[in-house]
This record gives C-alpha cells, sequence and structure tokens, in this order.
C-alpha cells in the first residue's frame, strides 16, 4: 500500500488484499474497485493489472465514494473496463440499497482455519445486516484458496519481472544486490524463468475461477467474508525482509481477498469490532464486476448503523 494526501484518505493499490487487508487491520474502510474501474495509465501492466487495481483507504465511506468518482474512468485503447455507473458513487452511497440477499462465507475449502474471532466479527455482521433488513445465508466457497494463489502469483509475477527488466534496461546495468527487497528478489528469481505457456494456463484459470464465482451471484447480492482469515499479526510477521516468514504466513491473510483479485469483482472492508487483543477486525463485502454501488450504499448503512469513527492523530 502507498499512502499520500490529506488526513482521512490514503491512495492504495491491492493485488490480493492491499487495500481491504490494511483496512481491516487499522479500523479503516476500504474499497478495491472493479478490474479495470481506475485506469492502469500511463503504465502498460495488462497482466498485473487483470488482479491488482488502485483507489484508497479512508476514515468514511462517503471519502472513499468521492475519490472513486474523482480518479474512476478507462481511456480508448484500456484492455478492459466494468460497467458505466448509473450515477455519480457519491450519490450512490447516500441511496438505500434496497433488501439485499447476502451469502455468508467463513470457511475455505482445503484453505487455512478461520480463527473464531474473526469468523465471530462475520457473523456479526450478517445479524446487523438481518437487523436492516437484508437477507442472509450461509453459503460455501466456489474456490480453493491454493489455487487461487497459485494463478494470482503467475500474473503478478510475470509482470514483477517485466517491470524490473525494463527498469535496468533504462539504467544500461544488471540488477544489484540491494535494488529491491529480499522478498522482490525471491519473486524475481522464481518467475523471470516462467515457460510462456504458464502464463497463458494462469489466463485460463482466472477466467475459470471467475465463472466460479461469478454464478455464486445468481443467487445472492453480495457476498460476506472475514477480511482476515487471523486477526492481526505481530510485527515482523509478513516482513518484506523476512521472505521465508512472509511467503508462510503472506497466504493465511489473503485468503478471502484475493478471489476478488483474480475475478476482478469489487469487495470492500468494513471496520466491525476488535479482537481479544484489542485490534481491529473487518468484514469483507463483494460484489459482482460494476457492483461498487450497491457496495458502497450497503457499506454508508452500515457505518449509520454502527459508526466506526476516525482514528485520532494525523
Amino acid at each position: 500500500m502507498r499512502t499520500a494526501g490529506p488526513r482521512g484518505r490514503r491512495h492504495a493499490s491491492d493485488g490480493g488484499g492491499s487495500i481491504r487487508i490494511p483496512a481491516a487491520a487499522c479500523g479503516l474502510f476500504g474499497l478495491k474497485p472493479s478490474r479495470g474501474r481506475v485506469t492502469p495509465a500511463p503504465r502498460p501492466t495488462t497482466l498485473s493489472g487483470l488482479v491488482s487495481g488502485h483507489h484508497a483507504v479512508t476514515t468514511s465511506v462517503r471519502d472513499s465514494a468521492l475519490l472513486l468518482d474523482v480518479a474512476e474512468g478507462s481511456l480508448p485503447g484500456d484492455a478492459y473496463a466494468p460497467p458505466r455507473p448509473a450515477a455519480p458513487f457519491a450519490e450512490l452511497a447516500r441511496r438505500d440499497p434496497g433488501r439485499l440477499r447476502i451469502g455468508l462465507l467463513t470457511a475455505l475449502p482445503d484453505g487455512p482455519g478461520t480463527h473464531p474471532e474473526c469468523a465471530g466479527a462475520a457473523r456479526a455482521a450478517a445479524l446487523l445486516c438481518e437487523r436492516l433488513g437484508h437477507v442472509v445465508a450461509e453459503t460455501t466457497a466456489p474456490y480453493r484458496p491454493d489455487d487461487v494463489a497459485r494463478t494470482s502469483g503467475v500474473l503478478m509475477g510475470a509482470d514483477l519481472v517485466a517491470q524490473i527488466d525494463a527498469r535496468l534496461a533504462l539504467l544500461g546495468r544488471p540488477l544489484a544486490d540491494d535494488d529491491i527487497e529480499p522478498f522482490t528478489r525471491v519473486l524475481y528469481d522464481t518467475y523471470r524463468a516462467l515457460p510462456a505457456a504458464d502464463v497463458s494456463r494462469a489466463l485460463r484459470r482466472a477466467q475459470e475461477i471467475g465463472w466460479r464465482v461469478g454464478a455464486a451471484f445468481a443467487a445472492y447480492d453480495v457476498l460476506l467474508t472475514p477480511t482476515l482469515a487471523r486477526p492481526t499479526p505481530r510485527l515482523g510477521v509478513l516482513d518484506t525482509a523476512d521472505p521465508e516468514s512472509l511467503y508462510r504466513h503472506a497466504s493465511v491473510y489473503s485468503a478471502f481477498t484475493s478471489v476478488h483479485n483474480v475475478t476482478g469483482m469489487p469487495a470492500m472492508s468494513v471496520p466491525f469490532g476488535h479482537d481479544s487483543a484489542g485490534l481491529p477486525l473487518g468484514v469483507q463485502f463483494a460484489a459482482p464486476l460494476g457492483g461498487e454501488g450497491t457496495l458502497l450504499a450497503l457499506a454508508a448503512q452500515l457505518e449509520r448503523a454502527a459508526p466506526w469513527g476516525s482514528p485520532p492523530g494525523p
């Protein structure tokens, strides 16, 4: 996640959960828009752009909607773009979301076990949604997190190699030992010899996962999950200077988030309570491609019903 701008609004990018995961850990609101909602121009990132997107982490739903109105839009020649919104996102966020059908998902097949406090936050959010008039039913995941991780890894890794090689070509020199972080170096060395056929297979698999997850929205308007499978980790667990620890733990913390990068569907993390250590918990809502308006309207309704406030300090 990268930050810039005034207090309460911070730019962020999300390739596997890097808007929603920090938002959940910090008690903030984080929306990952639909694939192509914000043009990747001027950087040609077609492969990584399939799974990554830019927006913000904010202290309020209103700010997120206003920022999306400013940043959204495609350029002629963009490789993909979602459906246009029916109205400005700031207006959509003020509308009543209506009576939504919400699918509740708290466990993943062959995935990391969901911590009871994280699952409990999602269940508590489901109860609030029911009190607000929505219909909630438990459902099962139409994907395996390890399959998602492999697919996303190839698409992100192939583009990472291309970006580093392009920069080295401009510098006119080989890669130096201290040019990139240790974890990034592991990824570069892993994916630089990737066969082209593996990239094609990952693109095909991403489409198959998208179809499977998309089919779930025939029964539901929104899917609700914990944002994180485990409570916020201690400092150092996800340190890019420790590739082994990061590799071992990263997929656990992105188990519920990265699938919506692979599918390109919008998803948001909403603050919802605290764990036993007093750290924030977040719950995730996802919608079909182009469904940011539904998510923002629901988030604003939840914000009014259970205000999460703004963190102190600059």
